[in-house]
């Protein structure tokens, strides 16, 4: 394999494994979180939680070696839930934040227990 052609694979392996998480959501966004997402999904949007659960297992068997379980999940929601979700919603369908604002909703005590102590540390 040839340098340049060596240097494209290690920059898509990179791109593979940067995480597309906010950084406050990555911080505090953990494995149980995962499951009152999907809760979140059934109560307010009625979601086969069963049937996405088996989707995002395969997903995740498929994920490159470094990503954790929570970018994973953030990845699959993102590519299969943030659209549904606008539309559902009434919003631009390019409006970028929807999934991450869910998240964020999920965590928001965590969010803002964080938040405290980076003042607290100031």
């Amino acid at each position: 394999m040839g340098t340049a052609k060596m240097q494209r694979e290690e920059r898509r392996k990179t791109e593979e494994l940067r995480s597309i998480m906010p950084n406050e959501l990555r911080e505090v966004f953990e494995e149980e979180d995962i499951e009152k997402t999907w809760e979140y999904l059934y109560k307010t949007f009625h979601f086969n939680i069963s049937k996405w659960k088996v989707e995002y297992k395969a997903y995740l068997m498929e994920s490159p070696r470094g990503i954790t379980q929570m970018e994973a999940f953030a990845r699959f929601g993102r590519a299969n839930f943030q659209k549904p979700i606008d539309f559902i919603l009434k919003r631009n369908l390019d409006y970028s934040e929807t999934w991450f604002n869910l998240l964020k909703f999920i965590v928001k005590d965590k969010l803002k227990e964080k938040r405290k102590e980076s003042r607290y540390r100031s």
